[in-house]
């Protein structure tokens, strides 16, 4: 079973705190050691710590600077030069860690989902099971991708839960209904113009769900065609 993982620093943070305060409560149950416990209260507190660091180096960069170009070119604005920022004081740091917390996160996820015990419940509160996503029809925004495939539009979008999209078409004289498409695609196999002659195809859709429209248009997406 995959492990969800927090792909945004500070949310990654919040997971390994939360994992390893709920690890406490079901070490037992889960057959998790004390030295396992140790170990995801620390890489927690050293995760914590050095994303803390990173924001404020980077703030403090920002400050940097800011200062030297105001040293340097002054101010329209009046600002007044004080001299550089003072350094940075990070704290003190916890224990240190060894490198690679995500691959032990996972292994610890991996290990408390192999056991006989384990449940979905216990794997929401612990948090890694995958947040469930709730399917609303009428949030639904298409993404339109097109390309060329032997001189004719090729439409690609991402299906989902929706029953299909429909494809509107503009050739210059405004939009109008192409087709209705039941799968994440559709190839417009209209006729293209003359020989040697271009012309601008622009396109938008809309999910349909129960048989009515749902949602938002999509942005509309252009390409140009050549007749051969």
């Amino acid at each position: 079973m995959k492990t969800f993982i927090e792909d945004n620093d500070f949310l990654f943070g919040v997971q390994l705190s939360n994992f390893h305060e709920k690890l406490e409560v079901n070490a037992e149950l889960l057959g998790f050691t004390e030295d396992e416990i140790n170990e995801a209260k620390a890489d927690s507190e050293y995760w914590d710590y050095s994303v803390k660091s990173c924001d404020k180096m980077e703030s403090t960069t920002k400050d940097f600077f800011g200062s030297k170009n105001l040293l340097r070119n002054g101010s329209k604005r009046g600002e007044v030069f004080n001299g550089m920022p003072s350094p940075l004081a990070l704290g003190t740091p916890p224990a240190i860690v060894p490198a690679n917390i995500q691959l032990r996160f996972t292994q610890k996820a991996a290990k408390a989902k192999a056991n006989p015990n384990y449940t979905k419940a216990i794997g929401k509160d612990l948090g890694i099971e995958s947040p469930e996503q709730v399917f609303v029809p009428s949030h639904g925004k298409p993404s339109l991708k097109i390309k060329l495939n032997a001189g004719h539009p090729e439409i690609r979008f991402v299906k989902g839960h929706f029953e299909g999209l429909e494809i509107h078409k503009d050739t210059g004289s405004g939009f109008k209904l192409l087709a209705t498409s039941f799968r994440a695609g559709y190839n417009d196999t209209s006729g293209l113009p003359p020989a040697g002659v271009s012309e601008i195809w622009k396109y938008k859709g809309i999910y349909f769900h129960g048989n009515l429209q749902v949602g938002q248009w999509s942005d509309e997406v252009s390409v140009t065609v050549t007749g051969v």
